[in-house]
């Protein structure tokens, strides 16, 4: 075998690398996610309600924010996530 075969060799097993490289890490990201899980989409839903109460009561101290989720809670029987839901449509209801 002489320099330029050695060379060539390299060259291509260094290309074929390369095609492997990107197609690896390419590949991956064509894939769909799964679909969520009622349990996940409940999650979602959760943090999409918490986020949305933290916006609203931004500057309402901790101890407000939580007796407003008690009173709620007491008056409906809901859980937590709900209260903070129900707490948000009626301050949006009178602050229109």
């Amino acid at each position: 075998m002489d320099t330029e075969q050695i060379f060539l060799g390299l060259l291509l097993l260094l290309l074929v690398g390369g095609i492997a490289y990107y197609l690896a890490h390419h590949k991956s990201h064509g894939l769909r996610p799964a679909p969520a899980t009622p349990r996940q989409a409940d999650l979602g839903r959760q943090s999409d309600i918490q986020r949305d109460f933290q916006r609203v009561f931004s500057m309402t101290s901790s101890q407000g924010k939580e007796g407003l989720i008690k009173r709620w809670m007491d008056r409906t029987g809901c859980d937590r996530t709900e209260a903070m839901r129900l707490a948000t449509e009626e301050w949006r209801r009178d602050n229109r």
